[in-house]
C-alpha cells in the first residue's frame, strides 16, 4: 500500500499542492514553521478522519480561503484496487484578520450544516467507512513521550492502531465515549437528588458490553505488540535490555474469562462503586481510565527510566505498531516520521533509518538532511518545503 497522488488546497499553509509519489523514502526538509509537519497531518487525516496535531478539524483550514474550505484529495495504490480518498473541511468562523482586504468573514450557517465531508471513490461517506482505507502509522517527537506522558497518550496510541485495522472497534469506541458522558452527567444528578439510581441500570449494561470488547482488542493488540517489541528493544540496546508492555486495565481482567464470564466480571464490580461514583459525580472503572506500564529489565521505566530508556521502549513500541498493523490487514502501512531524528541519538538514529528502508513507503520530515548517511539520500526522493511549497531538490 502506498499514496501514489496528494493534492491539498487551502489545507494549513497549503494554498494549492499536488504531489505525485510512489513506494519508496520521500525527504521533506525545511525550517520551522515552512509545513512539513501540515503535510503528514494531511495524510493522516485522510487516513483517520481526524487531526493529530488540531483540537478542532477547523484549525487547518487556511485563514485566508475565501470560500472557508480546505479540500484534500489522495490516491492510494493497494494490492488488490485503488481507491480516492476525499475531504472538505469547513471554517465558518475564520480568525480576525483585522482590516486585511483579503480576511474571509464569519459565515451564518443552519445548525445542521456539515462542518467535514467525506468520499471514497466519489461516494459520500462517515469518518467511521473512511478510517482503514489507507493505514498509516506516525511517529511523532511526542511519541518519543509515550512512556513518561499522560495516560490518554497512551491510550490513543492503541486506539488509533486497532480503530485502522478493526472497524467494529472504533464503532464500539465512539459509542462508548458517548455513553461515558451520558453516564457521568446521569451521576451527578443522582447525587443531587434530581434521578434514581435505578436509572444507572441501563447505562451499566451498555458500558459493560462495549468495554468488554474495547478490553478484548486491547489486550489482542497487546499480545502482538509484546511478541515484536522486545525484539526491537533487545537490537537496539545492543542485547542488554528486555522490554514488557503491560496492559493495566481500571477494570480487575482475568485472562482466562471468556467474554461472557468478563461482562459479569465487571457488571459485579461496577456495582461495587456506584456509591462512590454517585459522591464523586464521575465514572471510576472503565477503558476511558486504561493505561499501560513499559516495563525494561523487571524495572518500571515511567519511574525509575533513564531518558534514553524511555525513548527506546517508545521507539521499539512505535516499530512494533507497525508490525501489529501489517500483520492483522496483510498491507504494509504508510510510515510517517515527523521530525523525530533531531530527537534521537546516533545509535537510535541509524537503528531507525536501516528500519525505514524496509517499508513500501516513508514520508519523512527533518529541519536538516546533512546528517543522513549518503547511501539513505542516494535511495531517497528530496524534497524541500518552504512556506508551503514543495520543491523536488
Amino acid at each position: 500500500m502506498y499514496l501514489s497522488h496528494l493534492s491539498l488546497n487551502d489545507f494549513r499553509n497549503y494554498r494549492q499542492l499536488d504531489l505525485s509519489l510512489g513506494p519508496g523514502l520521500f525527504l521533506f526538509s525545511g525550517e520551522n514553521a515552512q509545513g512539513k509537519t501540515n503535510l503528514l497531518e494531511a495524510v493522516s487525516m485522510l487516513a483517520t478522519s481526524t487531526s493529530f496535531h488540531a483540537a478542532n478539524d477547523r484549525e487547518v483550514v487556511n485563514w485566508h480561503a475565501r470560500d472557508h474550505l480546505a479540500r484534500m484529495h489522495a490516491t492510494i495504490k493497494r494490492h488488490d484496487d485503488d481507491v480516492q480518498i476525499e475531504m472538505v473541511i469547513f471554517d465558518p468562523t475564520p480568525p480576525d484578520m483585522g482590516n486585511s482586504a483579503h480576511a474571509p468573514g464569519s459565515v451564518e450557517l443552519p445548525a445542521t450544516t456539515q462542518r467535514k465531508r467525506m468520499k471514497v471513490n466519489s461516494v459520500p461517506k462517515k469518518a467511521m467507512d473512511l478510517i482503514g482505507q489507507m493505514k498509516v502509522v506516525l511517529f511523532a517527537p511526542t511519541d518519543l513521550h509515550l512512556v513518561d506522558g499522560p495516560p490518554d497518550e497512551r491510550r490513543r496510541f492503541l486506539d488509533r492502531a486497532i480503530c485502522q485495522v478493526q472497524p467494529r472497534y472504533c464503532q464500539a469506541l465512539l459509542a462508548y465515549r458517548k455513553i461515558i458522558v451520558q453516564r457521568a452527567a446521569l451521576l451527578k444528578r443522582i447525587r443531587e437528588r434530581l434521578e434514581d439510581p435505578h436509572m444507572l441500570d441501563y447505562p451499566d449494561e451498555q458500558l459493560i458490553k462495549l468495554a468488554n470488547l474495547i478490553i478484548f482488542e486491547r489486550r489482542r493488540m497487546l499480545t502482538s505488540l509484546n511478541e515484536q517489541a522486545n525484539k526491537f528493544q533487545e537490537i537496539i540496546s545492543g542485547g542488554r535490555e528486555q522490554l514488557s508492555i503491560v496492559y493495566r486495565p481500571s477494570f480487575n481482567v482475568d485472562p482466562d474469562w471468556n467474554m461472557t464470564e468478563a461482562q459479569q466480571h465487571y457488571r459485579e464490580q461496577l456495582r461495587q462503586v456506584r456509591r462512590k461514583e454517585i459522591l464523586q459525580g464521575v465514572c471510576l472503572l472503565g477503558p476511558h481510565r486504561d493505561d499501560l506500564e513499559f516495563v525494561v529489565n523487571k524495572v518500571n521505566m515511567l519511574t525509575y527510566g533513564s531518558r534514553g530508556q524511555q525513548r527506546t521502549a517508545a521507539l521499539s513500541a512505535k516499530l512494533a505498531e507497525l508490525a501489529y498493523m501489517r500483520a492483522s490487514t496483510g498491507d504494509e502501512p504508510v510510515l510517517l516520521l515527523d521530525d523525530v531524528f533531531s530527537e534521537l541519538d546516533h545509535w537510535r538514529r541509524e537503528y531507525l533509518l536501516l528500519q525505514v528502508l524496509q517499508h513500501e513507503q516513508v514520508l519523512l520530515t527533518a529541519t536538516d538532511l546533512t546528517g543522513f548517511p549518503a547511501e539513505i539520500l542516494a535511495k531517497a526522493c528530496t524534497y524541500q518545503i518552504v512556506n508551503g511549497e514543495v520543491n523536488k531538490v
